[in-house]
């Protein structure tokens, strides 16, 4: 691939950033629909319906696509429900804050992933900056005592997975357009996420219109655009400098919480705040000036 101007890089992970700023506001919403509707019924009309609205700018390029380019986009979509199902399932047995803080530490599991397959580790600035970021994230969602059961290793599991969707989806983004990806991938997401909600969970067809409002708003902003956001940012950065922006969503998702109440604001907060966003701006800083190489070879 070729390297990206440091603009198109900026740019990137400018709206990287942005993809995890607007997750963490989502919280706020998805924390109301859930007292209507199951979660991965909420998943599947979210996903399927932002999987609608990018098919309507993308249909054309999709049936273009190569069989391996489909095989690409299943992949990255699995690893993206996968990652979903395990930490959804798993906090039904583990503290929201818990769960929060154990999934965040997919940004440590990427640069180790990306070391073990190709030798190639963070430079020393980066990787202290990833401590920080996953220290201050401790801080601001885990309270209580961090104690193993099924819960949290389900939790971990889903963290593998999210990891791996990072990664893949770098791959995939540099051979294949960026809105066909972006679609296909949030269609495998919400068409698994609603066979799974009428097997499982028998779910209201119609909750009323307060939660399909809030479904629509975080399918278009949560989905369509911070998807989009998220497989062309990737495309210009390395996944490691991408999973540290992510991970911004579970400061934001506190952020939020508190400006509405929900959280107070605390000395711990501000420390964790404070952490998280050092560790964020030193991350980037000692990051290449130029994007790393892809983790798989081969093109189609």
């Amino acid at each position: 691939m070729t390297p990206g101007t440091k603009r198109t890089r900026l740019l990137a992970e400018g709206g990287l950033a942005l993809a995890g700023i607007i997750w963490g506001a989502n919280f706020t919403l998805v924390k109301f629909v859930m007292g209507f509707m199951p979660p991965f019924y909420y998943l599947g009309l979210r996903f399927t319906l932002a999987f609608l609205i990018m098919a309507v700018f993308s249909l054309k390029k999709i049936v273009r696509l190569s069989l391996r380019q489909w095989g690409m986009a299943v992949l990255v979509g699995l690893c993206l429900f996968a990652g979903f199902a395990f930490q959804t399932v798993g906090i039904l047995t583990t503290s929201p804050g818990i769960n929060g803080f154990l999934t965040c530490l997919y940004v440590l599991l990427v640069p180790f992933f990306i070391g073990v397959a190709t030798g190639k580790w963070p430079k020393p600035g980066v990787l202290v900056g990833i401590v920080l970021v996953v220290g201050g994230i401790g801080l601001l969602t885990v309270s209580g005592q961090l104690s193993f059961g099924v819960g949290e290793i389900l939790t971990m599991v889903g963290t593998i997975f999210w990891a791996l969707h990072i990664l893949v989806l770098s791959w995939a983004t540099k051979r294949m357009d960026v809105m066909s990806l972006t679609s296909l991938q949030l269609g495998v997401l919400g068409f698994l996420s609603l066979a799974i909600a009428f097997v499982f969970e028998k779910p209201v067809l119609f909750p009323g219109w307060p939660p399909l409002g809030a479904v629509a708003y975080t399918a278009i902003m949560g989905g369509v655009v911070a998807y989009f956001l998220m497989t062309w940012g990737q495309r210009h950065t390395s996944p490691t400098i991408a999973g540290v922006l992510m991970s911004l969503e579970s400061v934001f998702a506190v952020i939020v919480s508190m400006a509405f109440g929900y959280d107070p604001v605390t000395l711990r907060g501000v420390i964790g705040f404070a952490l998280a966003f050092a560790g964020t701006a030193l991350a980037q800083v000692s990051s290449s000036a130029t994007v790393t190489e892809p983790v798989l070879d081969g093109r189609p």
